[in-house]
């Protein structure tokens, strides 16, 4: 039995139940930039709908970008071979962008053109195909012979987001790697007529895809007929958590094994609850537990956090040291291991607190005794006694600078003099509203954190041969 039409406040589960009690409906779309949940939520639509013994023949997993448009429409207008269900699932679907979902589609380029390429060289066939370009029109130096507002009418000014830091990139990848390019032809009308014409009994479409203009008479139509459920990232650490364990439950469940409430904190910690990065670590860890029923924090920081200790510490000394090639590059390899961005700007935070702190001892007087050329041996012999005094009269928080091993308390008053007081506490404030818009905007993180490390490494100019004297005392 199939019924038309979207009920109010429609949700995954409410259509799982639907499909369960046998109302179905013919067409369901399924959007947004949260891909992790898109592919979870299509993966669990076709069980709802067609048990595993029966998608040898009745199953057609296609993907939009590639697959001919001629091809999906005869597959959707073909009875089932064999009597039951028909499904046909199409990923990555181009039939929802407009113009006005450019400024969207090249957020998505920006935001996986280094992490996962393949997505941003997709995006980018979605824009070439919207705008009317070329590649060809572009490579080279084509596309700095667009003039800004010619631009601006293809793309539109929101758009216009430094195009000089992303398109060069991608344009690269997709020479190598190719781009699929849809032909300029109005798919969305020839789909319209489909839907208004019905589909054979039996038959159903999963649509996917990340860019949709609800103006779009396509997506009326469909949200008429069909079912349309939006998948849109988190914003907020809160909402963040929340999706994580409520996504991370059946997995759970299923295995026999339960997260502690620190194990859960330290995989926040380390991914930022990112649902891709952090289910993936789920797994890992039901792997890793073996019998185990009771994953715990020490778990989380055996098997995640190890492997990265090397590389948070080369990104700290490069910031120190003002390195900022050093300081983006291993940002960057962090990024492609897997660290999230909020993890790596609570590093970045921890060094210049540090940093800060060395700072303020050293104007309360307690360091005359140290001088930024002594070795580490001359620095716990004339100065680290002292210091350990002071720790044991006052009891330093192991988070203090003052609780750290020697050895990096050493380095840190070592390269204190590369920066002045007030810019340290600049960077602390910058710190603190870019954790904020990380956690509550949709703004591209890698951008954000580039430019601040770019920002701290700029060196300074304070005196004639325009370098700053490294006397470990400077204010």
């Amino acid at each position: 039995m199939e019924h038309n039409g979207q009920r109010e406040g429609q949700t995954l589960l409410s259509v799982l139940d639907d499909i369960k009690n046998g109302r179905c409906v013919s067409c369901y779309l399924l959007y947004g930039d949260e891909e992790f949940r898109i592919k979870e939520a299509l993966n669990r639509i076709i069980d709802a709908l067609l048990p595993s013994e029966n998608r040898d023949f009745n199953l057609f997993l296609l993907d939009g970008d590639r697959t001919d448009f001629d091809a999906i429409c005869e597959s959707v207008m073909t009875p089932p071979l064999l009597p039951g269900r028909k499904v046909i699932a199409v990923t990555n679907s181009p039939l929802f962008a407009s113009q006005a979902s450019l400024p969207d589609i090249v957020k998505s380029i920006i935001s996986s053109i280094d992490k996962d390429p393949a997505k941003a060289v997709k995006a980018f066939g979605v824009m070439l195909h919207m705008t009317g370009w070329t590649l060809e029109e572009l490579q080279g130096d084509g596309w700095q012979r667009i003039p800004d507002d010619v631009w601006n009418d293809a793309m539109g000014t929101e758009a216009d987001v430094g195009r000089e830091k992303w398109l060069p990139k991608v344009l690269e990848i997709a020479g190598r790697t190719g781009v699929d390019i849809r032909p300029a032809r109005n798919e969305a009308a020839l789909f319209e007529q489909i839907l208004t014409k019905g589909f054979p009994d039996g038959n159903y479409l999963i649509l996917t895809t990340a860019f949709v203009d609800k103006r779009k008479k396509i997506f009326k139509m469909l949200a008429e007929h069909g079912v349309c459920l939006s998948f849109s990232k988190a914003r907020g650490e809160d909402e963040l958590k929340r999706l994580f364990l409520q996504t991370a439950r059946d997995i759970l469940d299923k295995s026999g094994k339960k997260l502690t409430t620190k194990a859960i904190t330290a995989l926040g910690n380390r991914t930022g609850f990112d649902l891709r990065e952090t289910m993936g670590a789920v797994e890992a860890l039901i792997t890793h537990a073996g019998d185990a029923v009771t994953i715990d924090e020490d778990d989380v920081e055996n098997l995640i956090e190890k492997t990265k200790e090397d590389s948070i510490f080369d990104l700290t000394a490069a910031l120190a040291n003002r390195n900022v090639q050093k300081a983006l590059k291993t940002y960057r390899d962090l990024v492609n291991h897997g660290v999230h961005h909020l993890v790596v700007l609570m590093m970045i935070g921890r060094e210049i607190r540090m940093l800060l702190q060395a700072k303020l001892l050293f104007r309360t007087g307690l360091l005359t005794s140290f001088t930024p050329h002594m070795t580490f041996s001359q620095f716990r012999h004339s100065v680290l006694s002292h210091l350990q005094q002071v720790n044991d009269q006052e009891g330093v928080k192991k988070r203090s600078i003052l609780g750290q091993h020697p050895y990096a308390m050493y380095n840190v008053f070592k390269h204190a003099g590369n920066f002045s007081y007030d810019e340290l506490t600049t960077y602390m404030d910058s710190i603190g509203a870019l954790d904020i818009a990380l956690k509550t905007t949709g703004k591209n993180p890698d951008l954000l954190i580039e430019r601040l490390l770019i920002e701290m490494c700029r060196p300074t100019t304070v005196s004639g041969d325009g370098v700053r004297q490294s006397s470990g005392i400077d204010g």
